[in-house]
């Protein structure tokens, strides 16, 4: 976690509340849970946020003070992971996510408030046994209308206003208000309870006249203010009870089916809806508070229709993305989709509990995938559960074949064949379209890839580029285009690798997405790992971790720290390349990124653990171990640090011919008699591939065969 907390902005001046503030600061400083109650509309929310808010100024928690709002969750499953994506953990896990929330927290000093949580309120006492049991340095404030019942737990009711705050509160609120005795009346009349107060303070005032008492009850309140409504903003609140989340104003007019600036302006000055600028787009974002949406959705006459055209805006919005996000855009799409995820994920709930919707739910699971958000956020684990509701809702083909096959091939990017496989076998049974054929045949070239290590996946990866430029969208064919470049890279010869990497570099060039420019750097780096001078995987290697950084691409990054790893093993820089080793192996239980079960990539990685293990001697686990210690930003900044010249080896003497290290050493091979056969199962490469690789070293250095390459590097050998 690298930010602070997630406290939203003051908006609205706090009135009152002293000594509910003064109570609740002072149990949270002798208890390490405490639950504000009370009923809808008490204040408990904003109590929690201001009492986080003072504990965050006196930096009372090192790690910060994170709301996390509940109130718009329905699937109790899912709690883990949501609090883990508020908090800015990586949960890329196909397992629950309760274990990573605890492993990521259990050392952590922080306030965490866990608002509005009535909606699940099982799965809450759960989850907070577990966190106050396992993670001694968290606190917990939750919000609730019945306290959780959890050993510990100190709980505060959360009285009504006094009657001072309450007429001030209503005074600060109104554009226009009555006499003083007048208001203290309507508060009392509304059992003063804040959100019936700032919900008649925003009334005109020839609405509520003077002597005119409303009745009590919040409800009563809600439905007293609903007749003030016109028939269009009465429609058009209960539509907008749909939303879990706040909105924007696109949102709105199609969930509504309706030009709804007007009635929307209406509630917006009634206070039945809140507003808040786009952290992504600056521009205005609405939200519902939870008691008013749930008295909306009771007005609603048929839900089906605006829960609907909810599932099918959220399904467009998805496809967009996944469309449009390759390219100067991509950041933008980034915090889209991040500030509308509750919304993508209710609406894929909703379109998969609908016969008729559900291809466009399944759809969507592909395409928050396709958009890289999930793996950018370090949201993998709550793409897996989407994809897994979806292959139980969906079992015809082609669409099941898309699905398995994209379910099999993330498996595959995480390492994890086991998972992989038996996805892909099924997939081959079925049924298939040349736009499902692009799922399907890139996981079959990525099982040869990662699995087997065969260079047979470079052609066939070659074939999805081709499928990808007739059926799918620029960023799905520079995906695997990728791929093919990295096989290429691992496979292939230096000739193959060097054609390859300066081709996607040139693409990331042109194309202006910092993304594909990161890639295009890395896959520099790694020729030169395989090819070439290690000592030239530096800068391109860091500059591509940079800006992975920046952009928040928290899968790319691990990819960015094996490379520099292996690069330092080169060098010789072994301290470093120690660290940086142990670095890697925290981030691959943080990303669930297994470079041991990617099979090129765990080979030259234990050449380089084994070179450096050699080299320290008994400092080698102590040094990893400090390494795996850090915080990943702390190991993030000490990879991007420079290799200082008194940690390299001396440069390495040119090798005769020009030819490369892995050239040099095939013709060794050549020359101890070995064939082609023998030298593929040396180097781990295939018997077609080693023959290719003799045959390009006799061209380079224009020698009839195989003996006259023998008898040269003898002779080489002797003049080095």
């Amino acid at each position: 976690m690298t930010v602070r907390g997630t406290l939203p902005a003051q908006t609205t001046t706090f009135i009152g509340r002293r000594a509910v503030l003064a109570d609740t600061g002072a149990l949270l400083r002798r208890a390490r849970l405490v639950t504000l109650t009370g009923a809808g509309g008490a204040g408990k929310s904003r109590i929690a946020v201001e009492t986080g808010r003072a504990l965050a100024r006196a930096e009372a928690f090192q790690h910060g003070v994170w709301r996390v709002r509940l109130g718009h969750l329905e699937d109790p499953a899912a709690l883990a992971r949501t609090v883990a994506t508020e908090l800015r953990i990586v949960d890329n896990s196909p397992e629950a996510g309760l274990g990573r929330l605890v492993e990521s927290l259990y050392d952590k000093h922080l306030l965490l408030v866990l608002d509005d949580c009535d909606q699940v309120l099982e799965a809450v006492r759960h989850l907070v046994h577990h966190l106050v049991r396992d993670c001694e340095g968290l606190t917990l404030l939750v919000t609730s209308r019945e306290p959780l019942g959890v050993y510990g737990e100190q709980v505060l009711r959360v009285p009504p206003l006094n009657e001072d705050d309450a007429v001030e509160l209503y005074l600060d609120r109104a554009g226009a208000a009555p006499a003083r005795d007048v208001v203290a009346a309507l508060c009392q009349a509304v059992e003063r309870v804040p959100l019936a107060i700032e919900l008649l303070a925003a009334l005109p005032a020839d609405v509520v006249p003077a002597g005119t008492t409303p009745p009590a009850a919040l409800d009563q309140v809600l439905e007293w203010v609903a007749r003030q409504c016109t028939d269009e903003e009465r429609r058009l609140w209960a539509r907008l009870s749909v939303f879990p989340a706040d909105f924007d104003l696109a949102a709105a007019e199609a969930v509504a089916d309706a030009e709804v600036r007007k009635p929307l302006a209406a509630l917006v000055s009634w206070s039945l809806v809140t507003t808040a600028p786009s952290a992504a787009t600056g521009e205005t974002r609405y939200r519902l508070p939870a008691t008013v949406a749930a008295f909306g959705a009771r007005l609603l006459t048929d839900d089906d229709e605006p829960l609907r055209r909810f599932a099918l805006h959220y399904s467009e919005f998805v496809d967009e993305a996944a469309r449009s996000w390759f390219s100067a855009d991509e950041a933008l799409w980034m915090a889209r989709l991040w500030e509308e995820w509750p919304n993508v994920r209710a609406a894929v709930h909703h379109a998969l509990r609908t016969p008729d919707l559900a291809a466009q739910g399944a759809a969507v699971t592909m395409n928050v995938q396709r958009a890289r958000f999930t793996s950018f956020a370090g949201m993998l684990g709550q793409a897996w559960d989407l994809l897994a509701a979806a292959r139980e809702v969906i079992t015809e083909a082609p669409l099941r074949t898309s699905l398995l096959a994209h379910s099999a091939y993330m498996a595959q990017v995480r390492g994890d064949s086991a998972v992989a496989f038996p996805l892909m076998h099924e997939a081959r049974a079925l049924p298939r379209l040349p736009v499902t054929d692009v799922h399907l045949v890139l996981a079959e070239a990525t099982h040869l890839f990662f699995v087997e290590g065969s260079p047979d996946c470079v052609p066939l990866y070659a074939h999805v580029v081709e499928l990808c430029r007739q059926y799918a969208s620029p960023g799905d064919t520079y995906i695997t285009e990728l791929m093919h470049t990295m096989a290429t890279c691992f496979l292939l010869d230096a000739e193959a690798a060097d054609k390859a990497t300066t081709s996607l570099a040139r693409q990331a060039e042109d194309n202006g997405v910092s993304w594909s420019h990161a890639w295009g750097l890395w896959h520099r780096g790694l020729y030169e790992l395989l090819h070439g001078d290690p000592a030239q995987v530096h800068p391109p290697a860091v500059e591509a971790l940079r800006i992975q950084l920046r952009l928040g691409d928290t899968w790319g990054a691990p990819f960015s720290l094996w490379l520099l790893a292996c690069a330092c093993a080169e060098l010789g820089a072994f301290d470093r390349a120690a660290r940086l080793l142990g670095a890697v192996r925290a981030q691959e239980r943080i990303s669930r990124i297994s470079f041991g079960g990617m099979s090129p990539f765990h080979r030259v990685l234990d050449r380089a653990d084994r070179t450096v293990r050699r080299s320290l001697g008994d400092d080698y686990q102590v040094i990893t171990t400090l390494g795996a210690d850090l915080r990943p930003d702390q190991a993030m900044a000490f990879a991007l640090e420079p290799v200082p010249e008194a940690e390299r080896r001396p440069a390495k003497p040119l090798l005769p011919g020009g030819l490369t290290r892995q050239e040099f050493t095939i013709a060794g091979l050549v020359a101890e008699g070995l064939t082609s056969k023998q030298i593929g199962a040396r180097l781990y490469i295939s018997p077609r591939t080693a023959d290719r690789h003799v045959v390009n070293i006799r061209v380079k250095l224009g020698l009839p065969n195989r003996s006259a390459l023998a008898a040269w590097h003898r002779t080489a050998s002797g003049e080095r």
